[in-house]
């Protein structure tokens, strides 16, 4: 887990332009200590994550969803609150046309397979 964590802090780092020293700095450790965290060596306490979270700007939710893995798929509604039952179908109708062209890709690779 503390490699997951450890890959979530980084990207979000990243993405908001800070870098290991400037982290490191806030939260009154080492680089290196910094640098272990992300990489996911050294366990992760409660109060390094908040620390990590109040510097990046974000909430500590933002770094343990990776973890608690919150992303969940919501269904499709129109504005009016009528369910978009056309927009099932074009979704399903889309994952047929994909199917059929994965299957059509599969079975002519396993064609060459076959004559060689």
């Amino acid at each position: 887990m503390n490699s997951i964590l450890g890959a979530r802090i980084r990207s979000l780092r990243e993405s908001k332009g800070f870098t290991q020293e400037q982290i490191a700095e806030n939260m009154g450790c080492t680089r290196q200590k910094y640098a272990r965290i992300e990489k996911g060596l050294i366990d992760i306490s409660y109060a390094s994550l908040n620390s990590i979270a109040q510097t990046l700007g974000i909430s500590v939710e933002e770094i343990t969803s990776s973890v608690n893995n919150a992303y969940k798929e919501q269904p499709v509604f129109r504005a009016n609150g009528d369910f978009a039952q056309e927009d099932k179908f074009q979704y399903i109708s889309t994952m047929i046309d994909t199917f059929y062209a994965h299957r059509k890709l599969y079975n002519s690779v396993r064609q060459v397979d076959l004559d060689e």
